[in-house]
């Protein structure tokens, strides 16, 4: 018999799968995971107790280190995934299985930084000139216009359009929490057409089987890969998220407060919204000396 399924028999038998995954799952509800983490968490998870061939509770720190060591350097693993397997199986430890996490050895991984991708507003306007359906254009236009995640503009419903007051109700985001934005005027005008031609009954943009159901992630996806063929001389592979990032640097750009496209953004650290300050355009001819603004200086600048 192959030793795969000799290790796959024994952990079976010593291995509760679904007593575990409720257990998991469980824990994951009472502290208001999002499904996506979830699903995140459950697949680092997996992949830990797949390495060791064993119950995940019958490891301990030196079985996490080399599982880490391991995730570093095998080439496997994207710099974020090897981050959040850190912490989904720091979660299963402590608050799953309650044992004592030794971070004195086991360090957080460092990952390089990477700056957020951004096009400039005359790409922008080059990307919603080249998707010709309608629909399609109308959801770039609501990304880049609110700055909403592409989970939380998929999920947006009719009913957080408040045209009255001028905002858009942006929800379930990172952590469930709720933030308003401005509602552009030009975009309320897309939005009105869009809705008078495509009669969305429930969400803002439903999935193809109607009613109840909204447009998938992947479709969105879709639309921006299509949009890159017609766009070749944009040297940038731009995502939906793109639109998000450039929502926020052109804020910047603008002078728009940092703290408010903090909340914009729907944030809850400041550090995330300081990454545009490295990626904003600088309009150095509008910069201003210091010097010559103090009153009377010119008189000191002769002997």
């Amino acid at each position: 018999m192959p030793l795969n399924i000799i290790f796959a028999v024994l952990l079976t038998k010593t291995f509760n799968y679904d007593k575990f995954k409720k257990k998991f799952t469980q824990e994951a509800v009472l502290r208001n995971l999002s499904n996506r983490t979830q699903q995140s968490y459950w697949w680092h998870i997996n992949d830990y107790q797949n390495f060791h061939k064993k119950d995940p509770y019958d490891t301990g720190t030196e079985e996490l280190r080399a599982y880490f060591q391991s995730m570093l350097t095998d080439g496997a693993h994207k710099p974020g995934s090897v981050k959040m397997g850190y912490y989904a199986l720091r979660f299963l430890f402590v608050n799953v299985y309650h044992k004592e996490w030794a971070k004195e050895y086991l360090p957080t991984p460092k990952i390089a930084k990477t700056l957020p991708l951004v096009l400039s507003k005359e790409e922008v306007f080059d990307v919603l000139s080249v998707i010709k359906n309608f629909k399609h254009r109308a959801i770039i236009m609501f990304i880049y216009s609110t700055g909403a995640r592409v989970s939380e503009c998929v999920n947006t419903k009719l009913s957080d359009i408040d045209s009255k007051r001028k905002q858009v109700n942006i929800e379930e985001g990172k952590g469930l929490k709720q933030r308003k934005v401005p509602l552009s005027p030009l975009l309320l005008k897309a939005l009105r057409l869009y809705y008078k031609e495509y009669k969305p009954q429930y969400y803002l943009f439903e999935g193809a089987a109607g009613k109840g159901t909204h447009l998938g992630v992947s479709a969105l996806r879709e639309i921006c890969k299509k949009a890159r063929y017609s766009t070749r001389n944009i040297k940038k592979h731009y995502t939906p998220h793109t639109f998000r990032h450039s929502f926020a640097t052109h804020h910047l750009e603008q002078g728009t407060n940092l703290l408010v496209i903090q909340r914009l953004m729907g944030h809850s650290d400041l550090r995330n919204t300081l990454k545009y300050l490295h990626v904003q355009k600088l309009a150095i001819d509008m910069v201003v000396n210091p010097l010559d603004e103090l009153e009377g200086v010119e008189g000191l600048c002769r002997k």
